[in-house]
């Protein structure tokens, strides 16, 4: 492997997607990129992110909420009406028509995980943790890795103290957009990254090299 990317909920936003790619010249085959989730709904070309993704050799996936309502459509058939309201019900019809891809993109959804720990102990993962509780005690709770909008909130705490999470040399999540913060770049309270910079919120789509801590960002494409 070359470079290490990290990348922020996509949304269905391909064309933004395919600008950061280029612009950071990434190369599908010696390149890493890992997903912090949230790659389908609200944009206008959730399927066209899959099967772009699909083609990467180095590519990790980490489960977002919205992925899962996705897959447990594709696995179930089960559309949630809170799933089909954010987006879900374009997905849907997008599935109708093309319903090929269902089985192929099933595969691509059981193959996510629900966080990664690289060899230099940095945690991705969609939502949070609970930071009360040893990270090993809750790496199965869907719940909170998917949905949690808290550990933030006390990463900012730790921040104005000058206090860290020991459990991990860094933390990258997504879900939370930074627009609650006024923002629309990565924010980085004590060895946490918010990486989820609300492209689907009049925000962008942002990739960052994990090492340098260089990112480009996309604004909406017209």
């Amino acid at each position: 492997m070359n470079r290490k990317f990290v990348i922020g909920d996509i949304h269905g936003y391909h064309r933004e997607m395919m600008a950061l790619f280029e612009a950071v010249r990434f190369d599908y085959n010696q390149d890493l990129l890992i997903s912090l989730g949230d790659l389908v709904d609200r944009g206008p070309n959730s399927m066209e992110v899959i099967e772009e993704l699909r083609k990467i050799r180095n590519f990790i996936h980490v489960l977002g909420n919205h992925d899962d309502w996705c897959y447990q459509y594709l696995k179930y058939g089960i559309a949630a009406m809170e799933w089909t309201c954010q987006g879900g019900k374009e997905v849907v019809a997008a599935y109708n028509a093309s319903p090929s891809l269902k089985a192929i993109h099933l595969d691509f959804f059981e193959k996510s995980r629900l966080f990664y720990i690289d060899e230099e102990s940095r945690l991705f993962v969609h939502a949070g943790f609970d930071w009360k509780t040893p990270f090993n005690d809750q790496k199965e709770n869907k719940e909170i890795l998917l949905w949690d909008r808290t550990l933030f909130a006390a990463a900012s705490v730790y921040e104005r103290y000058g206090e860290r999470f020991d459990e991990f040399s860094e933390i990258f999540i997504g879900h939370t957009p930074t627009q609650v913060m006024r923002k629309s770049i990565p924010i980085h309270f004590s060895n946490l990254w918010m990486m989820d910079t609300g492209i689907c919120h009049g925000g962008k789509l942002t990739m960052m090299d994990i090492e340098t801590k260089n990112f480009w960002q996309c604004k909406r494409i017209s």
